[in-house]
C-alpha cells in the first residue's frame, strides 16, 4: 500500500473532460491524494498507492463496460 500525499501529484492532476467519463478518457484515481491524475502507469507518482482504474459505482461501472464493449457473462 501507499504512503501519504507529498504534493508531486499536482502536476499530474487531470481536468473533467467536457464529455464522456474520466476513467474513458485514460484518467485514473489516487484514493490517497483524492484526485484524478492523468499519467501512465498503476501507482501514484507522488504516494506509491494503487490507481483506481475504473468506477465503484454499478451503474457507471456498467456504462464503462459497456463503452469499452466489455461484455458482462
Amino acid at each position: 500500500m501507499g504512503g501519504e500525499c507529498v504534493g508531486i501529484c499536482k502536476e499530474y492532476v487531470a481536468l473533467r473532460p467536457e464529455r464522456g467519463g474520466r476513467y474513458i478518457k485514460g484518467q485514473k484515481r489516487c484514493n490517497v491524494c483524492s484526485l484524478f491524475i492523468k499519467c501512465d502507469g498503476f501507482r501514484c507518482p507522488c504516494c506509491r498507492s494503487t490507481l483506481r482504474l475504473k468506477p465503484r459505482k454499478r451503474q457507471l461501472r456498467e456504462k464503462h463496460n459497456e463503452a469499452l464493449g466489455i461484455m458482462r457473462l
